[in-house]
């Protein structure tokens, strides 16, 4: 069993706004370490981006009424591993969850590294939810 980290955050911003946000892949590139611009759809559904370590698409689950937002980020022709992704109502905010794994080969150092950066994306999100209520 792979190694997990949780993150959780409380957002001053309506659940349902915040999931009607989130829902929506093109706004992805603006909460994400995606380079700016280089966010785009793809004939098959999934989306394509430029991160620091090169191109990958992104496949987004579709829109649900249970809040789910479970995503993928993969290298072309790679394994697709969802990465776990819920907004909760909590009276007039919401509460996300993110859970992130550590991947096959990475150090202790590397996992730790990455969660710092999705708890950046995510508190960069917070700020945009936020900001728009």
């Amino acid at each position: 069993m792979r190694r997990s980290h949780t993150i959780s955050l409380s957002i001053a911003c309506p659940c349902d706004e915040a999931y009607a946000y989130l829902a929506k892949p093109a706004n992805f590139e603006a909460w994400t370490a995606v380079k700016v611009g280089s966010f785009r759809p793809l004939p098959n559904g999934d989306w394509e981006g430029e991160t620091q370590f090169g191109f990958r698409h992104f496949r987004f689950i579709a829109p649900n009424a249970f809040g789910v937002l479970d995503h993928a980020i993969f290298e072309p022709g790679g394994e697709v591993r969802f990465n776990p992704m819920r907004v909760t109502p909590n009276d007039e905010g919401t509460d996300l969850t993110f859970i992130f794994f550590k991947r096959p080969g990475r150090s202790d150092a590397e996992f730790a590294s990455a969660i710092e950066w999705v708890t950046t994306d995510l508190l960069t999100l917070k700020s945009i939810l936020e900001a728009r209520g």
